[in-house]
């Protein structure tokens, strides 16, 4: 969903810098390997655990949602912050969640690969391509996958507390966060971050949160049974990505690459969340809903 852009400018480097150089360029190394090894062996677990069936609905959907997922990556908005467009925002972790709810684990793994593989193919992206944003697109069809195989009606409506209770407290440690917050460093640039940024800040994340809840607790009553269970799955996906992808992996992804500090994004990003989390749910539900009706007719 976000992708935090820095800013890469020429510097020139002193003979003592060469080996800070060469150990992250090691370490890198490392990671990739490593990260490169999880990858396979998540592929051998789903693929034994979960035997792939012939199935000629599941490849074209999967076929359908891999072109979803690189249209949408092309089709990334930057947004200004502070003057600067520092936050690419793109939509194709959306198709790659409603893949996860509607196909077998080791479609979604496929169609995660393949997303990720043709989308940089695509873009023309100069270089190796880095596993852990690979990683990112294998947990985005899974974890709704596996939640729409496993979980049960205790466990859900256990998730759905556990979701509610951690949405306030994250919006509370989001504004406790920014209100800290004196300056702020976008592309090597520091900006003071000021009262009206805060309140600005608080404003949005106690409306987006309002609203979230408000369209919960809506559809909620509004749904059938099969259909609120469909809703749910929909809601703790997007919010269970969100914050494992979107406030975890991909912060720590860019320390690797870029040596961007793990908490320097994550300002941008409570903004980021606090809209995409109700958007993410309401389209995310609303394809899923096409998609069962179309397979019924």
């Amino acid at each position: 969903m976000c992708t935090v852009l820095p800013e890469l400018t020429p510097v020139d480097f002193h003979e003592d810098e060469a080996g800070t150089i060469d150990l992250q360029s090691s370490n890198q190394t490392m990671i990739q390997v490593i990260l490169g090894i999880i990858i396979v062996l998540i592929g051998i677990f789903v693929f034994y655990k979960y035997p792939i069936k012939n199935d000629v609905k599941q490849v074209t959907l999967g076929a359908l949602f891999i072109i979803l997922a690189i249209i949408l990556k092309r089709l990334a908005i930057m947004v200004p912050f502070l003057g600067l467009p520092s936050l690419k925002i793109t939509l194709e972790v959306l198709p790659l969640i409603v893949a996860g709810l509607t196909l077998q684990p080791g479609y979604c793994y496929i169609v995660a690969i393949a997303s990720d593989a043709l989308g940089l193919v695509l873009a023309n992206a100069g270089g190796f391509p880095f596993f852990g944003f690979t990683l990112n697109a294998i947990l985005q069809t899974l974890i709704p996958c596996l939640l729409k195989m496993h979980l049960s009606q205790k466990e859900e409506k256990l998730l759905e507390r556990i979701v509610k209770i951690i949405i306030p407290l994250i919006a509370l440690s989001a504004c406790l966060y920014v209100f800290q917050l004196k300056t702020v460093s976008i592309s090597s640039q520091n900006y003071e971050v000021t009262w009206p940024i805060k309140l600005t800040v608080l404003a949005i994340v106690v409306i987006m949160m309002t609203i979230l809840f408000v369209f919960m607790n809506y559809y909620k009553k509004k749904l059938k049974k099969e259909e609120g269970h469909a809703f749910h799955l929909c809601v703790l996906s997007v919010v269970i990505i969100e914050l494992v992808v979107t406030f975890f992996l991909t912060p720590y992804w860019l320390e690797v690459m870029y040596g961007i500090p793990f908490f320097a994004s994550q300002f941008v990003r409570i903004l980021k969340s606090c809209v995409m989390i109700p958007v993410g749910i309401f389209i995310v539900y609303t394809m899923y809903k096409v998609i069962c009706r179309i397979l019924k007719s």
